[in-house]
């Protein structure tokens, strides 16, 4: 084996490498935007030098650039259990998949590591001088959950590096921990399902309040029965971002709104008043308020007391409240 020979031509294709690297990260980082899966993070890397010579030598490969499926490596970090199928089929649908290894095993977690792999290659309908010398390169991407992933990092620093390294009185702390990773998955996994079902009850809740149908149906002020709301009441404007529908419910709660049916009455008197305020007074990029806008403004006009205490030294709202049915 010339070693030698192998690193120099390790070097002379380095910049192939890295373009594969970053074409594989732009597929997949485009990919999981356009199917809308929310990801903890995408890394890569390209194998260097000597970690390449080093598994070349342990493996005795006899074609080491053939045979090396991981020289580019794709790691994609997700929240839930449910999302690593998502995101197979993300793969399985852009790359031509060589190889797969399932390394989360409910019965026999493997040594310290819970991972999909997969082994794929560039399809052939990518042409053109981008992609012709880098379509036959394969390479690696690991799926992994933020708990697999935690996991994963934490085994890496603890040196024992198979299940024999472990000294007997230390395996059983070490698979319990390992096992609780695993149903720390499977708990993340059935809150976020719960979740999401609380919210279809949410927005058949909120539904029937916006069609007069809720006389008796009292629905609590929080971050996604606010979020489903304002998408309901106002759909023709822009929503405001998670961290502003947060600020209201905290400004909400702390004025007494602690119901989306008494926030609704709110804006059924308030409504004409704050529309006239806005028409007179746009944003400074034209348009009109997000959703989270009108709703302050009609405060402003509507609550003494949350006028008095967010705009102290402004009375242009109070001439508006002849307006308030």
């Amino acid at each position: 084996m010339d070693i030698q020979k192998i690193k120099m031509d390790y070097y002379d294709n380095l910049s192939l490498y890295k373009r594969l690297e970053e074409e594989a990260v732009h597929i997949i980082n485009e990919e999981i935007k356009e199917n809308e899966i929310k990801i903890h993070s995408i890394l890569s890397r390209v194998k260097d030098s000597e970690s390449f010579l080093q598994k070349v030598e342990r493996k005795r490969y006899k074609d080491p650039f053939n045979e090396t499926t991981d020289l580019v490596g794709v790691r994609v970090v997700c929240l839930f259990l449910s999302d690593l199928k998502r995101i197979e089929q993300l793969i399985k649908a852009n790359f031509d998949l060589k190889q797969e290894e399932n390394k989360v095993n409910e019965n026999q977690i493997e040594f310290g590591y819970m991972s999909y792999h997969y082994i794929v290659t560039l399809k052939d309908e990518y042409t053109g001088h981008r992609y012709d010398r880098i379509k036959g390169i394969p390479f690696e991407i690991q799926v992994r959950t933020i708990s697999m992933d935690a996991w994963a990092n934490i085994s890496h620093y603890l040196d024992y590096k198979t299940d024999n390294d472990i000294p007997a009185e230390l395996k059983k702390d070490f698979n319990a921990i390992s096992g609780l990773f695993y149903v720390a998955d499977t708990h993340f996994e059935l809150f976020y399902k719960e979740t999401q079902e609380n919210k279809r009850e949410i927005e058949h809740k909120i539904t029937d309040i916006l069609t007069d149908n809720s006389s008796e149906t009292e629905e609590e002020i929080n971050l996604d029965s606010l979020n489903i709301y304002l998408r309901k009441k106002f759909p023709e404007r822009l929503h405001s971002s998670e961290s502003g529908v947060s600020e209201l419910v905290n400004e909400l709660r702390t004025y007494g709104y602690n119901t989306i049916n008494k926030l609704d009455k709110l804006i059924k008197s308030g409504l004409n008043a704050a529309l006239e305020y806005e028409n007179q007074n746009k944003p400074s990029g034209g348009g009109n308020y997000q959703d989270v806008g009108i709703i302050r403004m009609l405060l402003a006009i509507m609550d003494e007391q949350y006028r008095g205490n967010k705009y102290t030294d402004d009375h242009s709202y109070e001439k508006y409240r002849n307006l308030i049915d």
